[in-house]
């Protein structure tokens, strides 16, 4: 766990996804310092999205989930990574991003048939 779902206004690219999330998930891992094979990334294609009164422009609404805590420093960086990413992948105007950093509970994701609580 992390859990990136991406919103986009615009359809992506066949050959965008791959490099895309690879690089997404190689760069959350390094940065919180978690395995690469727990990280999922989602891309979703909406229906209508518009930013500022503008459907116009392509935007993003990204979910980042976490299992743990995700302090100012390490919201900061991984905001500043995916915005870049994206502006290298599609060409995303990183003023039309919106992203939301949520930090859960382990006893709350649930995989493998049971939670990530640890017993004590």
């Amino acid at each position: 766990m992390p859990l990136l779902k991406v919103y986009s206004s615009c359809k992506l690219s066949s050959s965008v996804y791959e490099p895309l999330s690879s690089s997404l998930t190689s760069t959350v891992a390094s940065t919180l310092g978690k395995s690469e094979d727990f990280i999922m990334v989602i891309f979703q294609h909406t229906t209508f999205q518009s930013f500022g009164s503008n459907a116009e422009e392509p935007s993003v609404y990204i979910e980042f989930k976490n299992v743990g805590n995700l302090s100012p420093d390490i919201t900061t960086r991984l905001s500043g990574i995916i915005s870049e990413l994206f502006a290298k992948f599609t060409d995303l105007d990183p003023s039309r991003m919106y992203i939301e950093f949520q930090p859960t509970e382990r006893h709350l994701w649930g995989w493998n048939g049971k939670t990530l609580h640890i017993s004590e």
